[in-house]
């Protein structure tokens, strides 16, 4: 007979035996008593023999089912078994998470608090990528993102986590007034750029480029000045700070999620730990 039976049929016939009446079997599975009464019609039907027998009110089971008794409740219990662990698993912290963001975001905050993040959850595995681009979360390219300003993420949970500010750094050694090292013209709209443009309007850009540790060592090489994150800048011992300069110019922190992905439990996780590691870097959590 089994052979004859898929395993949702078999489910059907077990839970008629538990509850002892259709209407019982109909609950525990969800669907109506008219469609569990179908069910077990056209499996009688197929047999070409009843299963149960209608006494009292009640679904009893015939001697050919009562044969296979032993082995209905082994497969039932199996099947409670691993829909548990399912459950278990799908609530439970583990998995990779790739989180999205600058390499200064990963070197300066994240990284170094990762520790905190293994001790609390030593089933996840975190991905730092660093992107100097906008990922799209339509094309699951990250689980995160941790961002200077918010960007075109219209279908991401976007969160605030705090704000940022810039000085200008010029190198301990070597230092040359006048010299400038500068984003790209495509970047001549960011606050950043904007406060350099104002603070050294008649310097030489003696190169230009996309990444902040490009720039950073740029300065270094030719002497030259150089807007950065403080958090960068003050973590770089061959830097100091021109005075008067912080908070020239201040970008807002946010972490970004993807709409699906953040709901999983390993995702949630990271976003916890994103959010009060930033924001305690920051100084504002």
């Amino acid at each position: 007979m089994n052979a004859d039976m898929r395993w949702d049929e078999l489910e059907l016939v077990s839970e008629i035996v538990a509850g002892g009446t259709l209407s019982e079997a109909a609950r525990r599975l969800g669907v109506d008593q008219t469609t569990a009464a179908r069910r077990l019609g056209r499996i009688e039907a197929r047999l070409g023999a009843a299963l149960f027998d209608r006494i009292d009110r009640r679904l009893r089971p015939t001697p050919l089912l009562r044969a296979i008794l032993p082995q209905l409740s082994a497969m039932a219990a199996v099947a409670e078994e691993a829909g548990g662990r399912l459950r278990r698993s799908r609530q439970k912290a583990a998995g990779s998470v790739r989180v999205s963001s600058l390499g200064l975001v990963h070197r300066l905050v994240l990284a170094p608090a990762l520790g905190e993040l293994a001790t609390a959850h030593t089933d996840i595995e975190v991905e730092l990528a660093i992107e100097d681009r906008s990922v799209s979360f339509e094309e699951r390219q990250a689980d995160l993102a941790v961002r200077l300003g918010r960007g075109p993420q219209d279908t991401a949970t976007i969160r605030r986590l705090g704000r940022l500010p810039f000085a200008l750094y010029r190198p301990k050694d070597g230092a040359h007034s006048g010299r400038v090292v500068a984003y790209g013209q495509d970047y001549a709209e960011l606050p950043e750029a904007i406060a350099l443009q104002a603070l050294r309007p008649d310097a030489r850009v003696l190169a230009r480029s996309n990444r902040l540790d490009v720039l950073a060592e740029a300065a270094v090489s030719t002497g030259a000045a150089v807007m950065l994150p403080v958090l960068m800048g003050d973590a770089d011992h061959r830097f100091s700070e021109v005075a008067g300069t912080r908070g020239a110019a201040v970008r807002d922190v946010y972490r970004l999620a993807h709409p699906e992905r953040g709901k999983a439990p390993a995702v949630r996780a990271v976003a916890r730990w994103i959010d009060a590691t930033v924001s305690r870097r920051l100084g504002q959590g």
